[in-house]
Formats: structure tokens, C-alpha cells, sequence
């Protein structure tokens, strides 16, 4: 299984056979449905299999074409850890399969090239950032990534308060040997003891700060952290690191699970991943009336096809299907999935890809012009 960004949705294409087989099919995490799952999965590949002999297959050549995919699946661990769906791509010399944390409607696809914009959403809405739980029982840190999540150790810092007043303790001990051997005095009643408390709070995550900072200024990425407003606040005075996002996981963070972390987290990270896609849409909605941008489906094939697609915005779920003449320059728009049609919403997306364009996965709704495809052209002649 690969982690999906653009590399991987490249070498899908570029892994291209005669005959490439796209399977998609809804997973869940654990109950009596994902009981069903591997059945549904034989149930699909079976329809493939008739489809592939009724197109002149043999049977010795479905059964090695499938022999890896059968291996993997019919592993006791691979159901195990499953997420929202799941993804096959299959041909005579290629296998490799994906989680996904969206859940597909259940289909496959027989074609020229692999079925690829289901994964466009995946690899434009996630890269890798950081969430800081502060907490005075145990201040930690978490990279999360598309395929992973790993603590990031704390090194020679205290990470938590026990751990920073024992450090502190002699320091504290000489200071208050002073005050009471005729200097000033710094604990007078619990006013005083609040007020210190506050200070040696402010320190441990003064010293925290300067060990994240030091680290996120070699990885960069964006911050976000977790935690009581308290600690929070007292943070971000402190804090000297330019991308640390305004909003916050608010409250007791110390019993959340990691898997609790990174759903909760990603709810504020994924608005700043989609800033990108939020300024090429104001983009497109500024070039309004010009011959720079279109949503008229057959256009965009042919100017993909030619390398003339700068952005392409691609609606999920959505499939136009028709034939395309590269001879005539000709697009022909079918109601169905035959013989000789293919999905040219898939096809301009893989020309998009192959001559270096933008591409983004979106909600049919959040589309320009809500439409079933839009695009931004370097150039039109």
C-alpha cells in the first residue's frame, strides 16, 4: 500500500497496461459490516472476471493476473486495519491497493488507463503538520502525515510541571533562602503562591517553545495546538514560531487518543491546506468572461490532451462518459459506459497530469460554477 500524493497517482499512470483494472469498494474499521467487506471484494472481482473472459481473456491469464491480489487480501491482518474504503489497481505487471478515508460507491473499471480521480482529493488536501499538547502531566508532540502518525521526542526539556519544579529546585530553594535571610520576600500568602505558580508555568513552556521552535524551523509546516486555554495562551506569548494556526484544540487533551488527535486536529488543519485551492478558484471566478477558463467538458479534454490546462478542478463522484478522436480533434458525448466509450472526466485528468498540470479533487458543488468539470488554460489558440 501506497500513501497518496501526486508521485503516487504519477506512477499509477506511468505503470499503464493494455488492460487496467480500477476496483473501489466501501470498507469499515470494525462491526458485522466489516465482516462483509473481503466478500464484497470476491463478489467484484468476480464481475471483472466475467467481464475479462467475455473479452477474450483465458483462464490461466485471469487466475496470474489476479494470483497477487488474492495473496494480499487473503492475508488474516489485511482486514484488520482497514478505513473508509479501498482501492485496487490491477494490470498484467502491476498491482497496489490504498485506504482510503473516504468511502467510495462500489464499482470497478476496465480501461486504458487506471480509474485516478477518486485519489485526487486525497493527494490535494493533506500534508504534514504538527499538533503540541500542552499539558502539565505530559507536554507532547505529534507529526501527522496522510500514511502516519509519530510522537516527536522532547529532548533535555522537562514535559512535565513535576518534571520542570524538580528541575528548578534548587534555584527556587536559593531564591528563597535569599528572601528570608533579609532580602526581598516572594511568597506572602496564596496571592503570592498563584502568582508563582503562574511564573513557573510560563517558564516550563518557555522552555518547551524554544524546542519546538528549533525543531519546526528545519521541518516547517503548520502548528496546532491543543490543550487548556491557559496553557495555550501562555504558549503564545512565548512563541517565536511564524506558523502556528489561530485556532486550537480547546480543553483537556490528556486522555484523548492519538486517533482522537488526528480527526480533531484535521478538522483545523484541512482549512489550511485548501488555502491553495480557495486562491486558484478566486482565480478562476476572476478571469470570468475570458477564453483563459472553461467548464465545457469536451473543450477541457482537447486542451488537456494538448497541454494547455494550467489548473484543472475535477468534481468527486462525477463521470462523463464519450469517445475522443485524437486523429479529428473530435469529442463525442455518450449517456453510458460502453465498448468504445471511456470517462473523459478520467481521461482529461490523466492528460493533466502527464503535462505537468494543477489538479484538484472537490465536491461537485465546489466546482466553479458548480459544473461538471472546470479548468484554467496556460494558453488558447
Amino acid at each position: 500500500m501506497s500513501v497518496v500524493n501526486r508521485e503516487t497517482i504519477e506512477k499509477l499512470i506511468s505503470e499503464t497496461g493494455d488492460s487496467n483494472i480500477s476496483i473501489f469498494i466501501p470498507t469499515h474499521k470494525k462491526g458485522e459490516e466489516a465482516k462483509q467487506d473481503s466478500i464484497r471484494l470476491k463478489n467484484i472481482l468476480q464481475k471483472v472476471r466475467k467481464d475479462l473472459l467475455e473479452d477474450g481473456w483465458k483462464e490461466p491469464d485471469v487466475d496470474e493476473l489476479f494470483k497477487k491480489v488474492h495473496a494480499k487480501t487473503e492475508e488474516n491482518q489485511f482486514w484488520l486495519h482497514q478505513d473508509k474504503g479501498l482501492a485496487l489497481y490491477i494490470n498484467d505487471h502491476y498491482f497496489d491497493f490504498f485506504k482510503i478515508p473516504v468511502s467510495p460507491e462500489e464499482n470497478y473499471y476496465i480501461a486504458e488507463n487506471f480509474l485516478i480521480t477518486p485519489l485526487l482529493e486525497l493527494q490535494n488536501h493533506h500534508g504534514v503538520y504538527h499538533v503540541l499538547v500542552l499539558s502539565q502531566s505530559e507536554t507532547k508532540m505529534f507529526n501527522i502525515a496522510p500514511d502516519t502518525t509519530t510522537k516527536v521526542p522532547f529532548e533535555s526539556v522537562p514535559t512535565s510541571m513535576e518534571e520542570h519544579l524538580k528541575y528548578h529546585e534548587h534555584e527556587r530553594s536559593v531564591q528563597h533562602h535569599t528572601a528570608t535571610s533579609g532580602g526581598r520576600a516572594v511568597f506572602h500568602g496564596q496571592g503570592a503562591d498563584v502568582d508563582e505558580n503562574n511564573k513557573e508555568l510560563e517558564l516550563f513552556l518557555k522552555h518547551i517553545e524554544n524546542k519546538v521552535t528549533k525543531y519546526l524551523k528545519k521541518v516547517n509546516g503548520p502548528l496546532i495546538l491543543a490543550g487548556p486555554d491557559k496553557l495555550v495562551s501562555y504558549y503564545k506569548k512565548c512563541n517565536k514560531y511564524f506558523n502556528v494556526l489561530d485556532e486550537t484544540l480547546s480543553g483537556n487533551a490528556d486522555d484523548k487518543s492519538v486517533k482522537e488527535i488526528e480527526d480533531e486536529s484535521w478538522e483545523i488543519a484541512k482549512s489550511y491546506f485548501k488555502e491553495e485551492i480557495e486562491s486558484d478558484i478566486e482565480r478562476f471566478n476572476n478571469l470570468n468572461g475570458s477564453e483563459l477558463i472553461s467548464t465545457d467538458v469536451s473543450d477541457i479534454v482537447k486542451g488537456a490532451y494538448y497541454g494547455k490546462v494550467d489548473t484543472l478542478f475535477v468534481p468527486m463522484g462525477f463521470r462523463q462518459f464519450g469517445v475522443f478522436d485524437t486523429d479529428e480533434n473530435e469529442v463525442q458525448i455518450s449517456d453510458q459506459m460502453n465498448g468504445s466509450t471511456i470517462d473523459l472526466i478520467n481521461y482529461a485528468a490523466v492528460s493533466a497530469i502527464r503535462t505537468g498540470s494543477t489538479l484538484y479533487g472537490l465536491p461537485q458543488s465546489e466546482i466553479p460554477n458548480s459544473s461538471g468539470l472546470a479548468a484554467i488554460y496556460r494558453y488558447k489558440t
